[in-house]
């Protein structure tokens, strides 16, 4: 249910841009070479990151844990500052310094949650920055290059858990370092780059081919972390991406081809 949420953020902020933008802001990225080195550079940034990440906590060099609570409360600041900024058509500086001021409240809010451990609250301000950076990659990226990275993220998202610094962190004494990068749902903690990707994939399908494409998705998507769930009763632990998010891309692809070709979409 929590996903959920995060997922109907921005789908919701997506409708709204949709009146304000025809297009990418990066139209470069509809050419798929494009697509294709824009999702490799992530991927392989992300994974230098993942191994620094690592490294540095097992060397213990800083308190961790606040720098990261740090990081996020800037990041759901700075995103409260960009999506008011992308969603509106004129500003006047007496509003951009309101929006500013808000942008600072919430960076406040976000760190004292982890400081006095506000469970609500922390959850409120994860589930803003899941939802808003899907919406703010989708404003940003094609569909082409939105469905490249779902695709190659879920693919890395492989190697990482078995392989890679996911499986090092699960592994070592330091797992409650990352709290704040976590999300928990029931007895199950999902990671919020997790959450991020599930909101992203429901994005694309909106803005692949609109609002029922959008809840196809959302419902594979369902079924595809369903049976994530199912599987983690057997394993102790598995990446959290490939099924429901290669599922959820599948529907929105084959749906979209089917719709071509009864001439449903233009």
């Amino acid at each position: 249910m929590l996903v959920l949420v995060s997922e109907l953020l921005t789908l919701s902020l997506l409708i709204f841009a949709n009146q304000l933008y025809q297009g990418p802001l990066i139209p470069e990225t509809t050419d798929p070479f494009i697509a294709m080195g824009n999702m490799l550079y992530l991927v392989a940034i992300s994974s230098i990151f993942s191994f620094l990440f690592v490294w540095i906590i097992k060397k213990r060099m800083i308190k961790f844990l606040y720098f990261i609570a740090g990081v996020k409360a800037i990041l759901c600041g700075a995103l409260v500052w960009i999506t008011v900024l992308l969603l509106s058509t004129e500003i006047t500086f007496e509003q951009e310094t309101l929006v500013t001021g808000l942008s600072i409240l919430v960076m406040v809010i976000s760190y004292a949650s982890f400081i006095k451990d506000w469970k609500m609250v922390s959850i409120a301000i994860s589930l803003w920055l899941t939802g808003a950076s899907a919406f703010l990659i989708k404003v940003m990226f094609s569909d082409v290059a939105v469905g490249v990275l779902l695709i190659g993220f879920s693919l890395f998202d492989i190697y990482d858990v078995f392989k890679g610094p996911l499986k090092h962190l699960a592994q070592s004494t330091h797992g409650k370092v990352v709290a704040p990068l976590l999300l928990r749902v029931g007895s199950i903690e999902v990671g919020l780059g997790d959450v991020l990707f599930y909101s992203l994939s429901v994005g694309f399908a909106y803005s692949s081919g609109g609002i029922f494409i959008a809840v196809l998705a959302l419902i594979s998507l369902k079924i595809g972390i369903w049976v994530t769930l199912k599987l983690l009763e057997k394993h102790r632990m598995l990446p959290g991406l490939p099924i429901p998010v290669l599922l959820s891309v599948s529907v929105t692809s084959l749906s979209l081809l089917l719709a071509r070709v009864f001439y449903l979409f233009p």
